[in-house]
């Protein structure tokens, strides 16, 4: 009998948790929303993390994608094939809504369960695209079954790893697309390799046991087969329609033979949303699921390589909410967020993680309270790495997102330490020149940045300016939790100083200054 790796017990918890005071507000800030200026700084900290996180989960959900396209005019026809607007959508969303924990949850689940803009070659490309988040935005806190059904029958999705139109085989040669049935278990549910409870690789014989095989892949890709567009009466590619409505089973398209696939057979004659249901029901039942989704979401919210013990106890969670419901969204961010791992002071080799692009700018956003005068968040993809930020939501290069999750910068003292940095995979020489020169003009800003009206306002940092040290010290906070040390604080005051100050011009600018500098500072692009 070959021996089998059993699961670690989980360790018991031994990080010692951060005082809530400021700092640890505005780092709880940092892993769970988008920003915020010092006044919610304030705020949080008197509230304490765990009343945050219930607001937050309380708070219902604001104007959604779609939504916002339509009140914009963006259903005319004229924008029948155009796709930009989707990132204002996303922009407005990610920038302005309350709901910040919704919305970051949206952006790590978007990086999970991928779709890129660009590939989505459908008529009403903008619309599928912000119904898909939409999706996102409406399962963030509920079950991931019901996610995951959402997201498979999404025509965005439909399009974009071209399940849609998929069909039972023939006999031209013709055999069902397995392009969904592969990456919905590699990449959206179970992963590659079996796992234990705390996401550790299950070992037999002391190699690692692969999740699935090329034949449970066509056994699944034939579930997948008789998915089409909604169709009927009125409803043509002159609207969004068919862009925005969950795709309908074609049954003359569906192979009704028996389908086999992870040690499941779904008997022959089976409907398709039958066969459906049958499918993701095996999936999300999966053991591997709770510490593979788990582990991915502390790496988009909170560090790049958490413990096998934090992983465990998420994961658990996941399996149980504790009233016997299996995937609870909801239970598993606040125990993802509120874990003494999560609000311990990350010291030790291998805490935290470094901020992605997006990420970066969107706090500079909130926390400088940038507005759109004309409502319209005209701001496109950011991904140009040589002039913008090298990366845009919903804007990856491939399924496998902007990097991947066991991602280790190549010769390297975090490769040498078996650690992971999934963000360094996009950290090259020229995208953070790019990120530098980009921020600098968008600090900068006055009237346009990257062609939109978007504007910062620095108003109520200007009696600072006259402080250098004072002014260092309310960014450390605000921007870096207090992460910058002595040294790097008082290298940008000390720049500051040399800056004349007399007009309000002058202090504006030194203003500016400080915001970029800090924003530069290694201290600062590694969150702790």
């Amino acid at each position: 009998m070959p021996a089998v790796s059993p699961a670690p017990s989980p360790a018991p918890v031994t990080a010692v948790v951060q005082p809530f005071d400021l700092a640890a507000a505005s780092r709880l800030l940092g892993q769970a929303s988008f920003g915020a200026g010092k006044a919610e700084v304030v705020r949080v900290q008197a509230m304490g993390a765990s009343a945050w996180v219930e607001e937050q989960l309380a708070l219902p959900r604001g104007q959604g994608q779609v939504e916002w396209l339509r009140a914009q005019g963006y259903e005319a026809g004229s924008f029948a094939t155009a796709n930009t607007h989707a990132n204002y959508a996303i922009w407005r969303a990610f920038l302005t809504r309350p709901d910040q924990l919704r919305q970051r949850m949206v952006y790590a689940l978007s990086q999970i369960m991928v779709v890129a803009i660009p590939g989505i070659t459908t008529p009403w490309p903008a619309f599928a695209a912000a119904r898909f988040l939409d999706i996102l935005d409406e399962h963030a806190f509920g079950r991931f079954r019901a996610l995951l059904e959402a997201v498979t029958l999404s025509p965005a999705m439909g399009v974009y790893l071209s399940m849609r139109g998929s069909q039972k085989a023939d006999a031209t040669g013709r055999q069902p697309d397995e392009n969904y049935a592969r990456e919905v278990m590699q990449l959206f549910t179970i992963g590659l390799q079996l796992l234990n409870p705390d996401g550790t690789l299950r070992l037999v014989n002391g190699a690692p046991v692969d999740a699935y095989e090329a034949d449970d892949v066509s056994g699944l890709a034939r579930v997948f087969t008789g998915w089409d567009y909604v169709s009927g009466a009125g409803i043509d590619d002159t609207t969004p329609v068919r862009a925005i409505t969950a795709m309908a089973p074609v049954a003359s398209r569906h192979e009704t033979g028996a389908k086999s696939f992870l040690g499941v057979t779904i008997p022959a004659g089976t409907s398709g949303p039958a066969s459906l249901a049958i499918a993701l029901d095996t999936l999300a039942a999966h053991p591997n699921v709770g510490p593979f989704i788990s582990r991915q979401l502390i790496q988009r919210l909170v560090c790049a390589n958490p413990s096998p013990a934090y992983v465990g106890r998420v994961a658990a969670v996941f399996a149980n909410n504790g009233a016997g419901v299996r995937g609870d969204l909801r239970a598993v961010l606040k125990a993802l967020l509120l874990d003494p791992e999560a609000r311990s002071p990350a010291s030790a080799e291998g805490g935290g993680k470094l901020r992605e692009p997006v990420l970066r700018f969107a706090q500079w956003a909130r926390a400088f309270g940038v507005s759109s005068p004309s409502g319209r968040w005209a701001l496109g993809s950011l991904s140009d790495p040589a002039t913008r930020l090298g990366q845009s939501p919903l804007q990856s290069s491939s399924v496998f997102n902007f990097y991947r999750p066991g991602y280790v910068p190549p010769g390297t003292t975090l490769a040498a330490a078996g650690l992971v940095s999934p963000e360094m995979q996009i950290a090259t020489e020229t995208s953070v020149a790019g990120y530098l020169n980009f921020m600098q003009t968008a600090i900068s800003s006055t009237t346009t940045l990257a062609g939109s009206d978007l504007r910062p306002d620095y108003t109520a940092w200007l009696p600072l300016a006259g402080d250098p040290a004072a002014l260092v010290a309310e960014l450390n906070l605000v921007l870096a939790a207090d992460q910058l040390g002595a040294a790097a604080v008082a290298t940008v005051a000390s720049a500051l100083a040399a800056m004349p100050a007399g007009t309000d011009a002058q202090r504006l600018n030194r203003v500016r200054a400080a915001v970029l500098l800090v924003m530069a500072c290694p201290e600062y692009l590694v969150q702790k």
